[in-house]
């Protein structure tokens, strides 16, 4: 049965037993190590350390798994896209874009000769140094989170600049196989001469690729902007999820094909079409949808590049490694305070936010193995390993970092920017709002009849909210009114993370849909435990479910309208009693 199975799936045994093994080994190992708190992806890399072929070798030949890579850095790159938020770099936009940069740029030039000095290439060590700079987008902001300190000044700070930092990470994989030419590693750096080709004819023939990838990457876009959108609408219309997420893997899809076909680069496109969804109202909703997508498909991923660090080389080379994670944080983190400091922040948020990204991240694994590629080959196996084995150490270290970074914050004086940079509004005041008289925040989940009711309550109280609906048609009218409104299903951590559960006072869940209620209270509970959860059920039964898994409140439809009717035949009653007492008078 079980090779009746494989031959009929059309997927090669090896594969599908390679997948078996790097998914249990990535689940085993990430639930040790949650217990010492250790982030999944670090816990990826490890696995792949353990199982690969430099250590138990249970998956001998990693190049099995390579399709599936390849995909899962697709997947990765569109969910950055995605969350793109550029409004957040709004607020403080000069400070941000100056502080990212020049950090960007600083920490590349200091350890990139740091990096020749261990022997790598000129080349090679630029990459190593540019892949370093870069921060763990992942794991900072699930820290943050934890420590409800993302809405901080440094918090802000922090996601700014990590926002930017991806989009870098993007031209940074766009500039290696140029940089592979130029330094002549691996086939995309071999020009192979077209025999009897003039230097016109070359040039026209680059010039002709070139419009051509010009072109092409414009019509996507002009197909991202204009169509995609009205796509993406009908299907809301029609309440089809499933089509929803058929439609953005197949635009995230083609988008990466595409680029890989003009550029030979997958990951811009699927970043590109990323980008273009996260400007819709849609954004939230296939967020949540592609995640668990992403996350497995991202659990391999790792685990596959975990298995080109050589255990032979960490132990003969730990010192150096290790040495290199201290100097690394230090450096890293000194440089991107004063960086932070020198373009508008305080010293005391230049110095939180500049150590909490002291790490290097999922974006340094992804660029090194790129790099790493035969068709790129500027680095080499040895120096993957050992950067690779860099970063797993530098995030594990980062909480600590962040909590050390708190702790030093305590006892140091109050450090005002510096006066070249006061001219403009400080990253402080530009991201912070008055702590005192915070009226109520709620989120409404639903905005039909009862949830409008609840809105209009909500205004009269004065206090704030956020509405979640999967109308369309509400969402626009919404919108055009000037109210805060989000499209997506209230159960998705994803959509009420963009709500704002974390500062929220209340969740009203006023959706006639009772599995997405038991669903959403659940993981609202989970998510901010002091949340007030008042909750719509149909049935009684179903009001002890939603109160057992979560709801402070419970309003039952039918007891509500087993009371109305009580009152209103109560009424009849009466009023009936009174004509017969008028008529008897």
């Amino acid at each position: 049965m079980m090779a009746w199975t494989l031959a009929a799936s059309n997927m090669p045994a090896p594969l599908l037993r390679d997948l078996v093994v790097i998914l249990a080994a990535a689940a085993v190992v990430a639930l040790v190590l949650q217990r010492l708190r250790f982030a999944t992806i670090p816990a990826y890399l490890i696995t792949g350390a353990i199982i690969g072929p430099g250590a138990l070798a249970f998956v001998s030949d990693p190049a099995n798994v390579a399709s599936i890579s390849e995909l899962a850095t697709v997947l990765l790159l569109f969910g950055v896209g995605l969350h793109m938020d550029l409004s957040v770099l709004t607020r403080g936009l000069r400070q941000m874009v100056l502080g990212a940069l020049l950090a960007a740029v600083i920490c590349t030039l200091v350890m990139w000769p740091l990096c020749r000095f261990l022997g790598v290439t000129a080349a090679g060590g630029f990459v190593v140094a540019a892949a370093l700079s870069m921060s763990s987008t992942v794991v900072v902001l699930r820290v943050l989170m934890q420590r409800r300190e993302l809405t901080h000044p440094e918090g802000r700070l922090a996601f700014g600049v990590l926002i930017l930092q991806d989009l870098l990470a993007i031209v940074f994989l766009m500039l290696l196989p140029p940089l592979a030419r130029w330094s002549g590693t691996g086939t995309a750096g071999v020009i192979l001469p077209a025999h009897g080709a003039s230097k016109f004819d070359l040039t026209l023939n680059l010039i002709t690729n070139g419009a051509l990838a010009v072109g092409g990457i414009g019509m996507m876009i002009g197909f991202g902007r204009f169509v995609l959108p009205r796509l993406l609408t009908e299907a809301a219309r029609a309440r089809s999820p499933e089509v929803l997420i058929v439609i953005t893997t197949a635009a995230a899809l083609g988008a990466a094909g595409l680029t890989e076909t003009l550029i030979h680069n997958a990951a811009v496109g699927a970043f590109l079409a990323g980008f273009l969804l996260s400007v819709t109202p849609f954004r939230h909703q296939i967020s949540g949808q592609v995640g668990a997508i992403r996350d497995l498909f991202s659990a391999v991923f790792f685990t596959a590049i975990g298995m080109s660090v050589s255990l032979a080389v960490l132990v003969d080379h730990w010192p150096v490694i290790v040495l290199g994670t201290v100097v690394m944080m230090l450096v890293k983190g000194t440089l991107m305070s004063l960086s932070f400091w020198a373009t508008g922040a305080t010293g005391n948020v230049a110095l939180r936010a500049g150590l909490s990204l002291s790490q290097s991240g999922e974006f340094s694994v992804l660029m090194l193995a790129s790099a790493a590629a035969p068709a790129i080959a500027l680095i080499n196996d040895e120096a993957v390993s050992e950067a690779v084995a860099v970063t797993v150490l530098s995030l594990i270290a980062t909480p600590s970092m962040v909590q050390a970074a708190a702790r030093l914050n305590e006892k140091l004086p109050r450090i005002p920017a510096p006066s070249w940079a006061r001219r403009e509004p400080s990253i402080k005041k530009a991201m912070t709002t008055a702590a005192t008289d915070k009226p109520l925040h709620a989120i409404i989940a639903g905005f039909g009849l009862v949830g409008r009711a609840v809105a209009d309550e909500l205004r009269r109280m004065g206090a704030t909210f956020t509405v979640v609906d999967l109308n369309p048609a509400t969402i626009a009218t919404q919108r055009r009114l000037g109210r805060e409104i989000l499209f997506g299903d209230a159960s998705s951590v994803e959509v009420l993370e963009e709500a704002g559960i974390h500062h929220a006072d209340f969740l009203i869940l006023t959706i006639p849909d009772e599995e997405s209620v038991l669903r959403a209270c659940r993981v609202a509970r989970q998510m901010k435990p002091d949340v007030f959860i008042l909750a719509r059920a149909n049935y009684v039964s179903q009001g002890v479910v939603a109160a057992g898994l979560g709801a402070d409140g419970v309003v039952v439809e039918e007891m509500a309208t087993a009371l109305e009717m009580e009152r209103a035949l109560k009424k009849v009653i009466d009023s009936r009693a009174r004509r017969s007492e008028i008529r008897e008078g």
